[in-house]
């Protein structure tokens, strides 16, 4: 005959009171190995904590730095405060040897901030003024490197992939540019990710790769879709309505 429902849950509490029990009894017994096991869990959590307030005080005082080196640049620009963008200077040249500086500033400042934020957007600025004086490969070079230490499949690898990219797509490279547009794309934590994906689809297009281009195409929702530029989405439509104009027409078998 089965127990009742009730006789059951007696003795499963009594069975649990047992184990609390004996597990005290042991705690007694052993009192160094529980201290020890406490103070290795103890030491354990201060030492993550300690590590991240270490972390979070380093990527401060990384942005502070490389946000004075910033305010710099825009003052040698003859930048005002508040003023968005930054004045282009009469002297071509001092403007070209200002822009060299700080280029080198913030490639100082990325190799002593290595592993940082901002040493990773230390080395995409630096990139950018290299390319604004007209030294595109080393602008590649430099964009392709911070790619490459960016921690992968963050925001920030995407973000460095599309600055890579543009700068591919400036230099008449648009297979290259689709690439690493779509790498970009693919990283489900990037904001940019579906204009990443949409600029991938363009530059396959652009590069002669339909296929590649509506495969990306075709990946995205409409709502996506809808969030694109007008001048990606009819290229894109208008390869869609050429591929199908150029499909085979479709069989049917005879009965």
């Amino acid at each position: 005959m089965a127990k009742p429902e009730s006789t059951r849950a007696t003795e499963t509490l009594h069975e649990i009171e047992s184990v609390f029990d004996r597990s005290a009894h042991w705690a007694t017994q052993n009192p160094r190995l529980v201290l020890g096991v406490l103070g290795v869990v103890l030491a354990t959590a201060a030492a993550i904590g300690g590590t991240q307030a270490w972390r979070t005080r380093l990527e401060g005082e990384a942005s502070a730095e490389v946000a004075s080196i910033q305010a710099d640049y825009r003052r040698a620009m003859g930048a005002q405060p508040g003023q968005g963008e930054i004045p282009e200077p009469a002297n071509a040249e001092a403007a070209a040897a200002t822009r060299g500086e700080y280029a080198t500033r913030l490639f100082e400042a990325a190799d002593r901030l290595a592993g940082t934020r901002a040493g990773l957007s230390a080395r995409l600025q630096a990139g950018t003024l290299q390319a604004e004086v007209g030294e595109a490969e080393a602008a590649l070079a430099t964009w392709r490197q911070a790619a490459e230490d960016a921690p992968s499949g963050s925001a920030l690898a995407a973000l460095a992939q599309t600055r890579l990219a543009a700068g591919l797509e400036a230099a008449g490279d648009p297979a290259a540019a689709a690439e690493a547009y779509l790498g970009a794309g693919q990283i489900e934590e990037f904001p940019g990710r579906v204009p990443a994906l949409g600029d991938a689809a363009r530059c396959f297009a652009q590069a002669g790769q339909s296929e590649r281009a509506l495969e990306v195409f075709a990946g995205l929702s409409e709502e996506e879709v809808a969030t694109l530029p007008v001048y990606v989405t009819a290229r894109l439509t208008e390869l869609r309505i050429r591929a199908r104009a150029d499909a085979p027409p479709a069989t049917s078998e005879a009965p």
